[in-house]
């Protein structure tokens, strides 16, 4: 993964995907906002308590650093489901706005010029493209979403859409990792034994990028199809949005996607 400037927004890009000229993808890092304090600077999502005004116009400062219409900027509303839906032109601009009425963690369209964002700040924001059947998806997925294998339902509806699993690419953004996410061993527990790293005190330590990873590669798509970029969140608190870093307190990044 490498970190791109475009026109004063930092993105991390997937080299899998870079090398699709029709796409223009990336994830966010915390600066070229206007939003401040915990918040500081171009936190996305409008539910983790950053002033609404000051999201609405990252979300435009964003979309006009890659040349997209805001109007048709379409968003996730998570809520740790599995729920994902396929984006027709009547569901233009939710999530933003226009709200879900339920919990939707995955999204995917077939539409171009309708840029996709999902939300994270330690969970796994992974993007998709089907170069097939040009689809793409952004898909958010925490402990209960990768417990509920979301990666993996995702490409499966790519797949009963028409494309081939070789076709599909993935790439996996910033997220907390293996050396920074603790969990319990309930947590734990619900994944094999070689996801996780034991300590004392009945705690684990929890390598929620490697499971999507091989989640999505469980069902046909090519591991050189999938790029995971190794990035902490709560490491790099720096440059991205960690929940875990900021005691509950902070803004978001997005993953974005989009087909000229």
């Amino acid at each position: 993964m490498c970190l791109s400037e475009i026109n004063g927004i930092h993105l991390n890009q997937s080299e899998v995907l870079l090398k699709f000229k029709s796409l223009v993808h990336g994830f966010t890092a915390r600066t070229g906002g206007v939003s401040e304090g915990e918040y500081k600077s171009l936190s996305l999502s409008p539910h983790r308590g950053d002033d609404i005004e000051c999201v609405r116009e990252n979300e435009k400062i964003l979309c006009k650093a890659l040349g997209f219409d805001h109007k048709r900027l379409t968003s996730t509303c998570q809520e740790h489901t599995d729920n994902i839906k396929i984006i027709e032109k009547e569901h233009i601009g939710y999530g933003i706005s226009s709200l879900w009425d339920e919990g939707v963690d995955g999204i995917i369209t077939q539409l171009k010029e309708v840029p996709l964002i999902c939300y994270s700040a330690d969970c796994v924001p992974i993007l998709f493209f089907a170069s097939d059947i040009e689809a793409i998806g952004a898909v958010h997925s925490g402990w209960r979403g990768t417990d509920k294998r979301i990666a993996e339902k995702t490409v499966k509806k790519i797949i009963d859409m028409g494309a081939d699993a070789r076709n599909i690419y993935a790439a996996i953004g910033p997220c907390i990792g293996i050396c920074c996410y603790e969990v319990s061993e309930d947590v734990a527990k619900n994944f094999e034994r070689v996801y996780y790293k034991e300590k004392t005190g009945g705690k684990y330590m929890l390598d929620l990028g490697k499971i999507n990873f091989d989640l999505i590669n469980k069902c046909g798509v090519p591991k050189d199809n999938i790029s995971l970029s190794g990035i902490c969140t709560k490491c790099r608190n720096d440059i991205f949005f960690s929940h875990r870093a900021q005691n509950g307190k902070s803004g978001t990044l997005g993953g974005i996607i989009c087909m000229r």
